[in-house]
């Protein structure tokens, strides 16, 4: 079961999601800030996540979206950003997010975003894993 950490201060939209995603198979994990958020993320190796990008007091998402980038950790968690202003779409991707969803989320559109990030989680997982296949075949042709 893939985890993803959905990240909101609001707490119907953290219930409203927990449901959409634990009805399609996925263990949720629920944030309510961005500190919140980084700890869970080292704690809880999510598989994904969900991150809104305004988050008062504290650190918005554009802020834990960097710190998250930065740790060797969870620097491989794909992040998906959640805005409600084309404006904050470009800061997401620039603070390393893959992908941003603009509100109000459209529970199709949220789906099909988590499993594309997903798939292209495992995809870099595999990739991974052959460079490092290769890197040791070297060392033994060597």
């Amino acid at each position: 079961m893939e985890k993803v950490l959905y990240v909101d201060d609001e707490p119907e939209v953290r219930q409203i999601a927990q449901e959409i995603l634990t009805k399609e198979g996925y263990e949720v994990i629920l944030a309510k800030d961005g500190q919140e958020a980084l700890e869970l993320a080292m704690s809880q190796g999510p598989d994904l996540i969900i991150l809104d990008y305004f988050m008062p007091p504290g650190l918005n998402g554009d802020e834990v979206c960097r710190q998250l980038k930065k740790q060797e950790e969870t620097k491989s968690i794909p992040i998906i950003m959640v805005t409600a202003h084309p404006s904050e779409k470009e800061k997401s991707l620039g603070a390393g997010a893959i992908d941003f969803i603009t509100k109000p989320v459209e529970k199709l559109d949220l789906l099909v975003r988590i499993r594309s990030a997903l798939k292209i989680r495992h995809i870099n997982n595999e990739l991974q894993k052959i460079i490092a296949y290769i890197a040791e075949l070297e060392k033994k042709i060597e």
